[in-house]
């Protein structure tokens, strides 16, 4: 994400769904002027106690982004970091990301990949990974909680019809000695995760 997103010194950026903010204090480390978004009470709390104990300038804002009516034009940049597909009525979060960004702004997504999501674990026994049921949108028990699987012609389309032109897409691979040492090669041969930039065009 850093990559696709280059400079980020003065920039306005909005962390859409910033769970206890790490990626803000990133962000913000690097020089941008960083808005942070949560719905969920304690990693709200969470993010405004390490904004006050390291105060690097985030403003902390408590909304759920599918209701959220933003201020349009305000950021330069918006990333919705592993969110959509934990947000059932995913179009309205969307919409309201678009809309936040001025002309031209880069709206960047990253996604459990969405043709890959078998658990790690199964490659270990299997050393492929399964595909099934992949068009129908679906939610999939977790440990804690679930996400709702799309196809990623949802998420693609979507972008384009809410005003997207796509830039650049990244299927991240975990390096080989990373991977061997955490027993991880399935997210060396196969991708676990997907990044779509994009820019505003209306």
């Amino acid at each position: 994400m850093f990559v696709l997103l280059g400079e980020v010194g003065g920039k306005r950026v909005l962390d859409a769904g910033c769970g206890q903010g790490y990626l803000c204090r990133l962000l913000a480390k690097k020089g941008a002027q960083v808005t942070g978004l949560e719905p969920s009470d304690a990693f709200y709390a969470c993010a405004c106690q390490r904004e006050q104990s390291e105060p690097l300038g985030i403003r902390c804002l408590q909304a759920d982004l599918s209701t959220w009516e933003p201020v349009p034009n305000a950021f330069d940049a918006v990333i919705a970091n592993m969110v959509l597909m934990d947000i059932p009525d995913y179009l309205p979060a969307l919409h309201a990301c678009v809309a936040s960004l001025k002309r031209g702004g880069q709206f960047i997504v990253s996604l459990l990949h969405p043709c890959f999501e078998e658990p790690g674990a199964a490659w270990k026994t299997k050393g492929y990974v399964e595909v099934r049921d992949y068009v129908r949108e679906r939610a999939v028990p977790q440990r804690y909680g679930y996400f709702i699987h799309r196809p990623l012609s949802a998420y693609l389309n979507s972008m384009i019809e809410v005003g997207c032109s796509i830039q650049c897409i990244i299927e991240p691979q975990l390096e080989t000695s990373i991977a061997q040492q955490y027993d991880a090669e399935r997210y060396y041969d196969v991708p676990g995760y997907i990044v779509i930039s994009a820019l505003t065009t209306a």
